[in-house]
This record gives structure tokens, sequence and C-alpha cells, in this order.
């Protein structure tokens, strides 16, 4: 896989949260990360309006185990596991991320911390690699403190 996908998959990379400009078609990219013994999850942009939007939306792209509690909390752990998926690293392709950030801000500031701390906690803990592609239109800040979000 050529571009700067290429950089997630031979670790040039640090796992965590990213913009991604990418037009590539979705199928196209779950495919080169199968290749690489990666694993695709995607999050359907056209209902992520809220917390318990994504929570669902989450569960169902990540496979959650059935004790997850569609919380915060339970969000976080479940992300910071993943030992139920198989592959040698997964990334969540977030499509028009913005609509949670416009629709709901304090939603859209949790699910920020939560994804990047699941990053950083499975980074230290040596746990398989975990990206989070933002993808479309949306901020291009953190809104947790103002600095950009690293592009990819």
């Amino acid at each position: 896989m050529g571009g700067r996908l290429a950089e997630v998959l031979d670790g040039q990379r640090v796992p965590g949260c990213y913009r991604w400009r990418s037009r590539a078609h979705p199928s196209a990219v779950r495919r080169d990360l199968a290749a690489a013994g990666w694993t695709l999850h995607q999050i359907d942009e056209r209902v992520v309006t809220s917390a318990p939007e994504l929570f669902d939306q989450c569960a169902a792209a990540l496979a959650f185990p059935q004790w997850f509690g569609r919380n915060w909390d339970a969000l976080a752990d479940c992300l910071a596991d993943l030992s139920w998926l198989p592959g040698r690293g997964h990334v969540l392709l977030w499509h028009r991320y913005g609509v949670l950030a416009q629709l709901d801000p304090k939603a859209w500031t949790l699910a920020c911390q939560v994804v990047c701390d699941a990053a950083g906690v499975r980074r230290t803990t040596g746990a398989k690699p975990f990206f989070v592609l933002l993808r479309g239109p949306g901020p291009d800040t953190w809104p947790q403190d103002g600095t950009p979000i690293p592009l990819i």
C-alpha cells in the first residue's frame, strides 16, 4: 500500500488519532489493510450525532463484548483492550466526524479524549496498534486545547 497509510503499517506513525484526507474507497482501504494483516473498522457518519449513537456505532464496528455499558468509561475500557479482534493492528475510520463536533460539542470533546487516551494506553501496554482516522469535513484542532489534529 502506498501513500500515507503505509506510514501506519510500517510503524512510521505513532498510534493515535489523525485527520486523513484520502479519498480512497473504504473497500480498497479494507483490502489493503487486510493484505497487511490489519483490520479496518468504520463508523457510519450518517447516525453519529450524539454520544449514545457513537457508543452504538463503536460497539457495532468493533464487535464490542456483551458487557459494554454504552458509556464513556466502558468505551475507554473496550478501546484500550480490543483483545477479541483479530489482526496485527486496527484502524477505525470515522467518516464526517464533524457531524458530532457540530451537533454535540460536549460529546465530541469527550470522544476525542477517550479515543486518544485509548490509543496511548495501548501504546504503553504493548497492545496491537490502534489508529483513528478522522475523514471528511470537521474541526482541524483538538477541542481540549486548540492544538492542530495531526494529518496523516
